[in-house]
């Protein structure tokens, strides 16, 4: 079994956490980090995605009025995941809240987990609490029909009676309904956790969650609250760390070597031996299925088993090149070709310059050949990629 690992931490500025989150990122390994009171203007959310090299960030910032002019903004909220994961990861659009931002993450064999970054007001203000509660309560009873639903963030209420004589007890309230509302489960609760009691250090209370729903408990492995000088801190606010059992290998390999299937590079011999080499299985699978009545689920993996299996054996395989350029045709590559050579002789006949030199000059000429070779290719290729775009406007808006 491999492990999901989330983050939330309300960091209380990025411009002076940056550091401690970069170095946290890197010692926990977190797959999705949930950052809250990033305090960066909405012209500076991209600033996010360059803390730590490998992840990607999605963010919102709060509208600011005329009247604010200092150098930072306030509140904020913003999800960053790794770029390795092998799930289908998009943002969650349509969210009117500059306090709420959403992620969700689909696998095949965990279905989708819907995750909810929130930064809940910090005013006294119960009226903007209770409206961007019912935000969030929107949220999640919509999303928790589709899949596990998590909530994560500074929610800047407790959902524990011991804590009500130090935080906003209306806030408090309000909260406590909306979890009660929608079963979910916290740590200091029905979650139990490692580490300190409190999220906020000034007043030793919790609020920073998780909040889960009864789907998500059975895969939850565990939970942390980090202590007080376990890492290097600027913020007032404790972080949170909690994993989740998923049946396979949450990220693909980047920058693999390994082989691959060469199926340009195949003849009928290879296509002979191909069909060989996966009869005699899948005669032997089939027998299978008509006698013991196997399950569709099972067949379609021993399926991929046995393609994979007379892949390695018989196809030639390649390796792959990250920095092909689509638009490499074989007569881009063999101008460059040509160049290449003429710049060999040219190099060989002592780099003279000027055009009386004969070397000198056919390299000049072939350089000027393969940039335009190379130039009208590039242009046919982004031509085609246009008339794609434009067919599909007109023939398939999902494909649009």
């Amino acid at each position: 079994m491999s492990s999901l690992r989330l983050l939330a931490w309300n960091v209380r500025g990025i411009m002076s956490s940056t550091v401690c989150l970069s170095s946290l990122l890197k010692n926990t390994d977190c797959d999705v980090s949930v950052i809250s009171e990033h305090k960066l203007k909405k012209s500076s959310l991209h600033y996010l995605s360059t803390i730590e090299q490998g992840y990607t960030c999605i963010g919102k910032a709060e509208d600011l009025p005329n009247s604010y002019h200092a150098y930072h903004g306030k509140g904020g909220v913003a999800i960053l995941y790794k770029n390795t994961l092998q799930f289908s990861v998009s943002e969650i659009h349509g969210i009117n809240s500059e306090k709420i931002v959403g992620l969700q993450i689909k696998s095949k064999s965990n279905g989708s987990i819907f995750i909810f970054g929130a930064y809940l007001p910090s005013d006294d203000s119960i009226d903007n609490y209770r409206n961007e509660l019912n935000m969030l309560d929107t949220l999640v009873s919509y999303y928790c029909n589709y899949g596990s639903v998590i909530v994560a963030g500074d929610l800047n209420a407790s959902c524990r009676m011991k804590d009500r004589l130090h935080s906003n007890q209306y806030k408090s309230d309000e909260l406590q309904k909306f979890v009660k509302r929608h079963d979910m489960l916290f740590s200091g609760g029905k979650i139990k956790h490692t580490g300190p009691d409190y999220t906020f250090i000034t007043k030793k209370t919790m609020i920073d969650y998780f909040l889960v729903n009864r789907s998500v408990l059975g895969q939850l492995r565990s939970c942390e609250i980090l202590d007080e000088g376990s890492i290097s801190s600027t913020s007032d606010h404790l972080p949170i760390i909690v994993e989740l059992l998923i049946d396979n290998n949450p990220h693909r390999i980047m920058n693999s070597f390994g082989k691959f299937p060469a199926w340009h590079k195949i003849d009928d011999k290879h296509i002979r031996n191909y069909q060989e080499f996966i009869d005699v299985p899948l005669e032997l699978l089939t027998d299978r299925i008509i006698s013991d009545n196997v399950e569709v689920n099972t067949v379609n993996t021993e399926i991929e088993i046995i393609l994979h299996a007379a892949a390695d054996s018989v196809i030639p395989t390649c390796g792959f090149n990250p920095y092909t350029k689509p638009y490499w045709t074989p007569d881009v590559k063999k101008a460059h070709q040509t160049e290449r050579s003429m710049r060999k002789r040219w190099l060989a006949d002592g780099r003279p310059r000027g055009m009386s030199h004969e070397s000198y000059k056919h390299y000049k000429k072939a350089k000027y050949e393969f940039r335009n070779v190379q130039h009208a290719a590039y242009e046919q290729y982004i031509q085609k990629c246009y008339d794609d775009i434009n067919e599909a406007a007109e023939c398939d808006i999902r494909l649009f």
